[in-house]
């Protein structure tokens, strides 16, 4: 184990006894880490703890340690740099998309000229719709017009201007940005509550906009939604066009015909709809259920193993209800609301979870039926029972009893 990574695993386990919350403890005892050449890369099961880390726990390991630390969640790549595979040729186009797409096409014909339609393009959207793919190729085509690029996340421009303060070369720093053609920001939001940061961004901004070079932001919420960001920066994201970033159904089933080409899979109908129906709109999420069918089916892949889509559930959500609200004592209108109760917690989680197990319920309705709108809840729902359940004997037992009572009936 190398020093840098020894060093944050020790840093992290004294921030671990430290933490009062329970929640961001489990967030930390989720974390795996790794060392990346010069950096130490921290994965996180989902975005929800990301954003967590980075809001809580990053802040003191960047006071406390002098080591570049990237904080991932799962499925999502390193990326420091341009990389090519990110091109408009294989980004799946379509109505949730399209005007984003486009945008930043016809910026780039108009770049150099004496006005881009469109400055700043600020995209935003939910995790896993395609923000970075977008951001990529758009400076792969531009590095083919040989346009001088910049791609930086957020916390990567915030590693630079903290490095250069703190070596007194901010004066370089700024003469770099200047005269870039075609600057990428991702992940903006995580600029949150950086000061020095957004101030240095700022002017950078402001030289790159007067002198009709394009600026490019991605986000996961837009400009007016974005917290501890100065107001001067959310006016300038608002003055160019702000565009949201979807996966339509059509779309969705494009992204996956193409996953199952590249993991080798029958590109069947019933399959197609079978991955629709058991994932929301995140190119990851979709990816990664791909690769565990694979994993677990092997090469049996015909039409018996993927439910038809005219083929009958047995239970219904309500049943599932029914019988976890019976055997825990707990309301079912409890349970479907959220809740600081860690008891009624819980047993809301064991449901979600029964009723994707048994039911076989998209993660989107299973979101809608327990009143959350975003489906990476439930996915942190049932992956935290599965956690639980490796770990407590009892409570496997508890759920094993109630999936086998409402599967025999």
């Amino acid at each position: 184990m190398g020093s840098a990574l020894e060093t944050v695993v020790n840093k992290l386990r004294e921030i671990y006894t430290e933490l009062e919350s329970p929640a961001l403890r489990e967030v930390v005892a989720s974390a795996e880490l790794e060392e990346f050449e010069d950096k130490v890369v921290v994965r996180v099961p989902d975005e929800y703890c990301k954003f967590a880390f980075l809001k809580e726990i990053y802040p003191r390991l960047r006071r406390e340690l002098n080591i570049s630390v990237i904080v991932l969640s799962e499925g999502e790549e390193i990326v420091f740099e341009l990389n090519p595979k990110y091109t408009f040729n294989n980004f799946i186009v379509g109505k949730g998309n399209l005007l984003a797409v486009r945008a930043c096409q016809v910026a780039l014909e108009n770049l150099r000229k004496k006005s881009i339609p469109y400055n700043p393009i600020f995209i935003y959207g939910k995790v896993g719709v395609g923000k970075t793919h977008l951001l990529q190729a758009t400076g792969n085509k531009a590095i083919k017009k040989d346009f001088k690029v910049v791609y930086r996340s957020s916390i990567d421009f915030a590693e630079e201007v903290f490095k250069a303060i703190k070596e007194g070369s901010i004066s370089y720093l700024r003469e770099f940005y200047k005269n870039v053609d075609l600057l990428l920001i991702d992940d903006i939001q995580f600029m949150a509550g950086k000061e020095r940061t957004q101030l240095e961004f700022f002017n950078i901004f402001n030289h790159l906009h007067q002198n009709n070079r394009l600026v490019v932001i991605a986000s996961d919420r837009p400009p007016k939604k974005l917290k501890d960001i100065m107001d001067r920066l959310v006016n300038r994201f608002e003055g160019g066009l702000v565009v949201e970033l979807k996966i339509d159904e059509v779309v969705k089933k494009a992204i996956i015909k193409e996953k199952l080409i590249i993991y080798g899979l029958p590109v069947d109908e019933n399959i197609i709809e079978y991955v629709a129906q058991n994932t929301g709109d995140n190119v990851r999420e979709i990816e990664g259920f791909i690769a565990r069918l694979k994993a677990e089916r092997g090469l049996e892949t015909d039409s018996r193993i993927f439910p038809k889509k005219e083929a009958k559930i047995k239970l219904s959500p309500q049943e599932v209800l029914n019988e976890v609200s019976s055997f825990y004592g707990i309301d079912i209108k409890k349970l479907l609301k959220k809740t600081r109760n860690r008891k009624i917690s819980l047993v809301r989680q064991i449901a979600i979870y029964l009723v994707r197990q048994v039911c076989k319920e998209p993660l989107t309705a299973i979101g809608k039926l327990f009143g959350v709108s975003d489906h990476t809840s439930v996915l942190y729902a049932i992956r935290r029972i599965e956690k639980l359940k490796a770990e407590d004997k009892k409570l496997e037992r508890e759920i094993e009893f109630l999936k086998t009572k409402l599967l025999d009936g």
